[in-house]
């Protein structure tokens, strides 16, 4: 420091300070993704959660430093943009044709800061950065979890908790993100790195093991069958990608055997009443319409497909938040795909399932490169959930729906740099050996 008080510009630029201003950086990230999934800790009504001010710290200490990565996603940061550029294309001149631009602005904002702003700050250089940040997410994930299965036993329904409680009126385990759909769709999504890191070994049998017990059992607990759904597509993907005789042998004995204790220790008794309505019932009767708010779910998409032919909408379409307006339910449709084709026309729709084909696309490199096979297990797990996830929900901007998913991207282009540098060091030894 100078002595007027002030960091001058050669101080600011020295080793020393950057060092120390990477360290603080790296443990504010820390916090920004360890409360990512802590999305009703806001500021206001306006969604920008306490995480997104770490992130936005975060951001700000990395321009200073001069480490904000020209390409994160390596060669494929290019389509990422241009995923972007579409979305953001077909959602603005929707709402600019339709004279609602500052809903577009809104959220548009919110899609940025979710899919472009934390790429860029979550993709690392560095292995252990990838590893760290992706462990942080899943511990953060599972003390939710813990604290919500918790309450659920101990406390149950407390009436007039505002926004909501951590178990529903219905006796729905929600946990401290006050909706169970969600809470169970942040499983599924988060599960993939779970299943990495314990078909990796960096995570011990006796450690992943309790972990998916209670992943399972807060997905039970939150009584959601697109919840349900998600996490059994998320474990046979993954299955399939790794699977070997010897690794099929063992999940077939070990199904076998917990197949066995539930038939003589358990009956349907011991699950939750919630559980048994709203998702036993639909399975045993094989009537979809029993599967929870499936009906009223089901007519709102009606009324998108309504939309898209009466219009009809092609390129771009009715702009932000406009299906809302139009809808006797006066709720947007629980179906990504069908909003963004109303809202932002098949401009906007084409846009975002680019970036799950990115995801592909860095899978494939991995794949070539001769990568570790976990990882595009966990890589293409990740985006399937993602794109299944889209089924039932409304706007995917909320950072929690795409911070799992760079952090797989992470975790897989870490594993891609290292193929590649072993490569370009075997290349590199075999000249020289030829020279000499």
């Amino acid at each position: 420091m100078s002595g007027t008080g002030m960091t001058t510009a050669a101080e600011l630029h020295s080793p020393k300070l950057h060092i120390h201003l990477a360290a603080v950086e790296r443990a504010i990230v820390y916090v920004a993704v360890f409360l990512a999934p802590y999305a009703t800790f806001r500021f206001s009504d306006l969604f920008f959660t306490v995480s997104d001010f770490f992130f936005c710290l975060s951001l700000f200490l990395l321009l200073i430093c001069g480490r904000i990565w020209n390409k994160p996603l390596g060669q494929a940061t290019g389509l990422w943009l241009v995923a972007f550029t579409l979305l953001f294309l077909g959602m603005m001149i929707g709402s600019l044709l339709h004279s609602n631009p500052h809903r577009g602005l809104i959220v548009m904002a919110q899609y940025l800061f979710a899919y472009l702003l934390l790429m860029i700050i979550l993709i690392r250089d560095d292995p252990k950065e990838a590893y760290r940040l992706a462990a942080i997410f899943l511990v953060s994930v599972i003390l939710i979890d813990i604290h919500g299965i918790i309450t659920f036993y101990a406390v149950g329904y407390v009436p007039g908790e505002g926004r909501g409680g951590i178990v529903t009126g219905g006796k729905r385990l929600a946990t401290v993100l006050r909706n169970p759909n969600l809470a169970a769709a942040i499983n599924g999504l988060t599960l993939p790195i779970l299943l990495y890191f314990w078909s990796t070994g960096r995570v011990k049998s006796y450690v992943a093991l309790p972990a998916l017990a209670v992943f399972v059992v807060t997905v039970v607990l939150t009584s959601s069958n697109s919840g349900l759904f998600v996490m059994a597509i998320c474990l046979t993907v993954f299955v399939a990608f790794i699977s070997t005789p010897r690794l099929l042998l063992r999940l077939t004995f070990g199904a076998a055997v917990v197949v066995g204790a539930l038939g003589l220790f358990g009956s349907k008794d011991m699950l939750p009443k919630t559980f048994q309505t709203r998702v036993l019932g639909a399975l045993s009767s094989g009537d979809i319409s029993e599967a929870g708010t499936f009906v009223s779910r089901a007519a709102l998409m009606e009324e998108a497909v309504q939309i898209i032919s009466d219009e009809p909408i092609w390129v771009v379409g009715v702009g932000a938040d406009q299906f809302r307006e139009r809808s006797v339910q006066a709720a947007p449709v629980h179906n990504l795909y069908l909003l963004l084709w109303v809202e932002g026309g098949l401009l906007a729709l084409i846009g975002w399932m680019m970036f799950s084909g990115v995801g592909v696309l860095l899978a494939f490199g991995i794949r070539m490169a001769g990568g570790d096979k976990h990882a595009l297990a966990a890589m293409i797990t990740t985006v399937v959930v993602f794109l299944t996830i889209g089924l039932f929900n409304p706007h995917m901007y909320a950072r929690y729906w795409t911070i799992p998913v760079l952090l797989c991207f992470g975790l897989g282009l870490a594993q891609l740099r290292q193929a590649t540098r072993q490569v370009q060091a075997e290349k590199r030894s075999n000249a020289g050996a030829r020279l000499r």
